[in-house]
């Protein structure tokens, strides 16, 4: 039995009004090709003094302490805002059982 090409379904041009409107507000109003992403960190380090350490060490200026009962990460300081919901994310995957652990 011979097999059917399969054909591509057509595309049509964004020329109306409510379409273009529509794309508009879809990019936010960006136009043009975005910039590639693959060469931008996941995390960037953060180069505050004392972000990141272990809670046994004394508290750091304006530092938060971020612990998860139940966890495989210890309590540690971190800058409020961004690195603390790093960290707050760590502390929390390290309580998902590791191959071994029940």
């Amino acid at each position: 039995m011979a097999t059917r090409a399969r054909a591509q379904r057509p595309r049509l041009p964004e020329t109306s009004e409510a379409q273009q409107r529509a794309k508009h507000a879809w990019n936010r109003g960006l136009v043009g090709t975005g910039r590639p992403t693959a060469d931008l960190p996941v995390v960037e380090t953060c180069t505050v003094d004392g972000c990141g350490s272990t809670a046994d060490q004394p508290r750091p200026d304006g530092m938060v302490r971020v612990h998860v009962d139940g966890s495989r990460e210890p309590a540690r300081w971190y800058c409020p805002g961004r690195c603390a919901g790093v960290g707050q994310a760590r502390a929390d995957l390290a309580t998902i059982p590791q191959g071994g652990d029940a």
